[in-house]
């Protein structure tokens, strides 16, 4: 069914959105997703020569999106992270998208504080500036103070704007199908997910109570880090509208001339920042996915302060082994190992390594023969692997994407305090601690007890299906046309699924007695009671269990 059907309520809004593109040079793109008949858009109109002077296509695109309005703002923010699906050009241009916008009334704000919080402003604050600190896309801050004396800062949702996000959104879904049913590289790039993706991300920034659960988690994450300081929410001053936080007091990370002259030292508080966004990716799994200057803050004792915490984002034991995994592919010049960490991450299929792919990826791990860590640069390193994705049409996972870009964006606040910042030797201890934890004995056993439970199941299911498949066929719910030739391999392909769950069988009680080791020296290593039982039964097991498995393995190929 053609999308615009479903949104037909939407059919103004799809008329402004064509007219913009027409009038900023894109009318090919209309065309093509067959908008003209629809919209009454005549084809003249549409392909007209774009006014002078002439603007290459990447800043017309970006003057298109301001013209859309904050939903797609936002959209290109987040093209401009993506080097995998757009061209250098496009993405340094996109990257100066800004959520500065006009502030809006400041009475509308004190309507929507009292109308989510249910009180008139004046119970609620001591005090309340009507001149905004700061205005973005989704919204505005004011300062105020508490009746108890805490000074805060209140920031309140634009009105409407949840509506309007919710439509673009809506839009934006129907226009990646219409595109991925139109364009090939469309499909390719699967841009319905990314457009999935980006609106799951924006619908969280539209409440603010996600928001200030982010900040509570990293401030109770960063407890024992006191050169890092997170933000206060007030809760009883917070809606899904209106957030009201701790005001932190400092100089911009960025602003090096105010740095200097409250005598700040830039060389720690580089090194605390990369330091903040490595623990948080190895260490918690859980990091700050838009670190840019803005939101950071140097305070009294050389202390780094966050704020801002509508953009995070999670890793999960796979990915973060991934990373270390990538990471140590990098630094031993393994290109096999490299393409199979990407396999695994996501980034490829193995249908996609071609020997193009693999002859690049040969000349990718070349530059990092015989240069030392300290002269790698992970904004180059990263940007180097996306343009080649890029060329070979393979995107990056979105929340793999998103992680890249957080540490690109915070080595280049890092490099901006001191030039001389070493990324790689400040990583190594974190990525060090990071494999010990991941490949430690108690890991692996816990690894291997889940293996062998899942292999284990799977074997006391297999006899069931095939007793289910048995009797199905004996009742004639299921038929097979077969030749002599097929029976032969009928019985052959039974012949070995019984040696496959015999072998199954036999690896699971191998893996038990594995993981029975692994457990015993790490909980004890090889002294006490408990770990001495657990590595004699384990032990024992494991080489019955293996004797078991060639044995089975040596009838299996009779």
């Amino acid at each position: 069914m053609w999308p615009l059907v479903r949104q037909a309520r939407y059919l103004g809004r799809y008329r402004e959105i064509a007219q913009v593109l027409v009038g900023h040079g894109f009318g090919y793109v209309v065309e093509q997703l067959g908008l003209l008949s629809l919209l009454s858009l005549p084809r003249r109109v549409v392909l007209r020569v774009p006014p002078t002077p002439p603007l290459s296509s990447a800043e017309r695109l970006r003057e298109a999106l301001i013209a859309l309005g904050p939903a797609f703002v936002k959209l290109g923010q987040t093209l401009s992270t993506r080097p995998d699906l757009l061209p250098a050009e496009f993405v340094h241009e996109l990257s100066k998208l800004q959520d500065t916008v006009p502030p809006f009334p400041s009475h509308i704000a004190i309507a929507t504080i009292e109308e989510s919080l249910g009180r008139p402003i004046s119970e609620l604050f001591a005090s309340f500036e009507h001149a905004p600190l700061a205005a973005a896309s989704l919204g505005q801050v004011h300062a105020a103070t508490l009746h108890s004396g805490e000074r805060v800062v209140i920031k309140v949702q634009r009105p409407d704007i949840a509506g309007r996000i919710h439509t673009d959104l809506a839009i934006l879904a129907d226009l990646a199908a219409l595109a991925e049913d139109r364009m090939p590289l469309a499909a390719q790039y699967r841009v319905s997910e990314l457009v999935r993706e980006f609106s799951m991300t924006l619908h969280a920034e539209l409440d603010y109570r996600r928001e200030g659960r982010n900040a509570d988690r990293f401030r109770q994450l960063f407890t024992e880090t006191p050169q890092v300081s997170i933000p206060t929410i007030y809760w009883d001053y917070t809606d899904a509208r209106v957030l009201t936080i701790e005001r932190l007091f400092g100089v911009k990370i960025n602003d090096l001339p105010a740095l200097a002259a409250v005598g700040i030292d830039r060389v720690l508080l580089a090194r605390s920042s990369m330091e903040v966004i490595l623990k948080e990716i190895f260490s918690f799994g859980f990091f700050h996915s838009d670190p840019h200057p803005g939101n950071f803050f140097a305070l009294d004792g050389n202390r780094l302060g966050m704020v801002d915490f509508g953009q995070v984002g999670s890793l999960d034991r796979p990915t973060t082994q991934g990373l270390l995994l990538l990471l140590s592919a990098l630094i031993d010049h393994d290109t096999g190992s490299l393409l199979h960490t990407l396999e695994q991450l996501g980034v490829i299929s193995r249908r996609a390594i071609t020997p193009g792919l693999r002859r690049d990826m040969e000349h990718f791990t070349e530059g990092f023969v015989d240069r030392p860590l300290s002269d790698l640069s992970a904004r180059e390193t990263i940007g180097e692997l996306l343009a080649l994705l890029r060329r070979h049409q393979i995107s990056m996972p979105g929340p793999l994407a998103i992680l890249l870009k957080a540490l690109v964006m915070m080595e280049g606040l890092g490099v901006q305090l001191d030039p001389s910042l070493d990324v790689f030797g400040i990583a190594r201890p974190y990525v060090r601690n990071a494999i010990a934890e991941q490949f430690s004995p108690a890991a692996l056993g816990k690894r291997a007890m889940s293996s062998s439970r899942l292999l284990g199941e799977t074997a006391l299911e297999l006899p069931h299906q095939i007793s289910d498949l048995l009797h199905r066929l004996s009742d004639g719910e299921l038929k097979v046309q077969t030749r002599e030739l097929e029976l032969r391999r009928l019985g052959g392909a039974i012949i070995g699924a019984a040696n496959r769950l015999a072998v199954a069988m036999v690896l699971a009680a191998l893996l038990l007695g594995v993981g029975m080791v692994a457990i015993a020296v790490g909980i004890g290593g090889w002294q006490g009671t408990a770990p001495t039982i657990l590595l004699t039964v384990g032990s024992v097991g494991a080489v019955l269990s293996a004797v078991a498995l060639g044995f089975a393995l040596l009838r299996g190929r009779e």
